[in-house]
């Protein structure tokens, strides 16, 4: 189990890392959201009609989504997730050509948004959990970019993905 208040941290400073050398302000820097209830993580289950991973909801309860989470990537909170952002990464879902579809073997119907670029095609989507095992993280960018065994294994890559943007900064210095 993920101490998510260490994650946040080791996030935050990443991101600190990146913003104190983009000195070109290539990307957004923001902080997470202050924390969501249990009660509002319940509404929009109902409202959705959707699961949400347990691991994504433990994360919501500690920071309530993150805008800018990786690059111009906002990682959805629950208004995101109960309003236009949730709507339109469903729509951007819907225009994924059939051969990715295919070759990820994808059930777009079952794919939970969870977040998206506000400039570009990215997505971060994770199928319908069902509780037995923990629900993989997908990161499509018209294609399938990467693959993410969970959330919590997720979280830690775009850790170490922001780290890795600070050092291209800094070699481009």
């Amino acid at each position: 189990m993920t101490d998510w208040a260490d994650a946040i941290s080791r996030m935050v400073a990443a991101q600190r890392q990146v913003h104190g050398i983009d000195h070109e302000h290539l990307w957004r820097h923001e902080q997470p959201a202050p924390p969501t209830s249990r009660e509002l993580l319940g509404l929009v289950e109902t409202r959705r009609g959707i699961t949400l991973d347990s691991q994504y909801a433990e994360f919501l309860v500690h920071a309530d989504g993150w805008p800018a989470f990786m690059q111009d990537v906002d990682l959805f909170g629950t208004s995101d997730l109960l309003g236009e952002p949730f709507d339109e990464a469903v729509q951007l879902l819907s225009t994924l050509e059939p051969e990715v579809v295919d070759a990820s073997a994808l059930d777009v119907a079952s794919l939970i948004p969870i977040g998206a670029s506000r400039t570009d095609i990215d997505l971060f989507v994770m199928p319908q959990a069902d509780g037995s095992a923990p629900t993989p993280v997908i990161w499509l960018a018209g294609l399938e970019v990467e693959r993410y065994v969970s959330f919590e294994e997720f979280f830690q890559a775009m850790i170490e993905e922001n780290l890795s943007e600070a050092a291209d900064l800094r070699e481009r210095q």
